[in-house]
């Protein structure tokens, strides 16, 4: 049965495999029914810039957003955002699509390639050059500079990520952060400091030793720490080890030393609990259909800012505290998230009123409501800091680590690199298997793919 980690790793394997494949030959225009039409305006822009000066304001166009959201707090926030905007912009109207998570990378990427896609799209902020580089989107600098928005407003790491060949694509509009969640009154049974959590790796080996609670049966009934459980993965404890997967010039360093001690430590954690009582915790925990943190069946996990949310639903009352990533050289965490992008559909007039909506969703009192409804961790900084939100310590401490996070890096020639890597990192730990022979043989694998992907070019 999979893990719970297995099955957020294939989410994140599978969105990132159909966003890198998307065919970028974006043309021809559509009608308001969202049907191709024959032709393109003759005003289009040919070099993957919009134009900000494309129509008078006041002129009727009607533009397609498309999202993910289909229910719940934030499908009846965006319809009332969507009413506001059109109160405000009475010549613009909006017609929405929110499709399930699941389809919607299939339906926008299908529709984009066949000249049909929305004029204004949620999408992957860490595969934004694999569509600039294309056209199948446009840089929004023109508007940017003609509207004045201030770049700096948000977070510097989703800012850069939206850059190619130094022109800014589309705005970024929300995010997460990994961070480590401690049981406090675990760790006070446990003769802890509830208010000292575990700074690096060897504090974290000590105090999951003192956590982990055994039944007669010897299973495991509370686990001290994982890196199996939660959202952790290898290489964000390579990144903290001083390690990384790919060199400056975009050559792969999978099997260098800091990330085969990562591994190691890893193998080190996991072998404590051994396959049997492991892989029965797991059903366990997968049964649950939540977090066993939130169930009180693990000591700590590290875990996406969304977490924060569910406990305040499932278990409000539980003595949590959240703390950074144990490190061993250097801080880290990593993000990903959705940015939003104008569609290259050749129609500057619906460009100019898609950019409108665009820096409408990411403005900060937008923004401030979005995170009122779902919990995410906005792009603007401006909303993900007001002073309301901050004077929660817990959020506090997840906001601060956006300042150490980083995105898994896009590499043309292996997309879903990180896809790849995720097999080697279970095999170690679920089936013992040797973490340098993995290493050495994930290396092999991305030193081929270059070598094909240059064979290319």
């Amino acid at each position: 049965m999979e893990t719970m980690k297995q099955k957020k790793a294939l989410v994140l394997m599978l969105t990132t495999v159909m966003l890198s494949s998307m065919l970028a030959a974006c043309s021809g225009n559509k009608d308001n029914n969202g049907n191709a039409s024959p032709s393109a305006s003759p005003s289009a822009p040919a070099s993957g810039s919009a134009s900000a000066s494309a129509s008078p304001a006041d002129e009727p166009v009607t533009i397609s957003y498309w999202h993910i959201y289909t229910d719940g707090p934030m499908k009846d926030l965006t319809d009332q955002l969507l009413k506001d905007f059109h109160d405000q912009h009475p010549n613009i109207t909006v017609e929405q699509l929110g499709v399930n998570f699941f389809d919607y990378w299939t339906k926008l990427s299908t529709a984009m390639a066949a000249g049909s896609g929305p004029d204004l799209a949620l999408n992957d902020t860490s595969t934004v050059p694999s569509r600039a580089k294309t056209g199948a989107i446009l840089s929004t600098d023109d508007f940017i500079q003609q509207d004045g928005v201030n770049l700096g407003d948000y977070f510097p790491v989703l800012v850069d990520l939206m850059k190619y060949e130094g022109k800014m694509y589309g705005m970024p509009n929300d995010t997460d952060v990994r961070v480590l969640y401690y049981n406090k009154k675990m760790f006070t049974d446990a003769g802890l400091d509830p208010n000292k959590p575990p700074a690096n790796w060897d504090e974290l080996e000590q105090y999951a030793d003192k956590l982990t609670k055994w039944n007669d049966k010897k299973m495991l009934d509370v686990i001290g720490f994982s890196p199996a459980l939660g959202n952790l993965h290898l290489w964000t404890l390579a990144w903290a080890n001083g390690g990384g997967f790919w060199d400056d010039e975009g050559k792969p360093t999978f099997n260098k030393p800091e990330n085969l001690e990562a591994l190691q430590w890893e193998k080190k954690i996991q072998d404590k609990y051994g396959v049997k009582a492991m892989s029965a915790f797991n059903s366990q925990a997968s049964a649950l259909g939540f977090s066993p943190f939130i169930a009180g069946k693990a000591a700590m996990i590290v875990d996406v800012n969304n977490l924060y949310q569910e406990i305040k639903t499932r278990a409000p009352d539980l003595e949590f505290g959240v703390a950074p990533i144990p490190y061993t050289k250097t801080p880290a965490s990593w993000s990903a998230g959705f940015d939003l992008e104008l569609v290259n559909n050749k129609d500057d007039k619906r460009a100019a009123a898609a950019w409108e909506l665009m820096k409408y969703l990411t403005s900060a009192d937008v923004q401030v409501k979005i995170h009122e409804a779902s919990g995410s961790l906005v792009s603007n900084m401006k909303a993900a800091q007001d002073p309301k939100f901050m004077e929660d310590p817990n959020w506090k401490m997840i906001v601060d680590q956006m300042q150490y996070s980083r995105f898994i890096e896009y590499i043309e020639a292996m997309p879903s690199w990180h896809g790849n890597l995720d097999p080697v990192e279970q095999a170690v730990l679920n089936s013992g298997k040797d973490p340098k022979e993995f290493l050495d043989g994930a290396q092999k694998n991305a030193e081929n793919a270059v070598a094909n992907f240059n064979k290319t070019k």
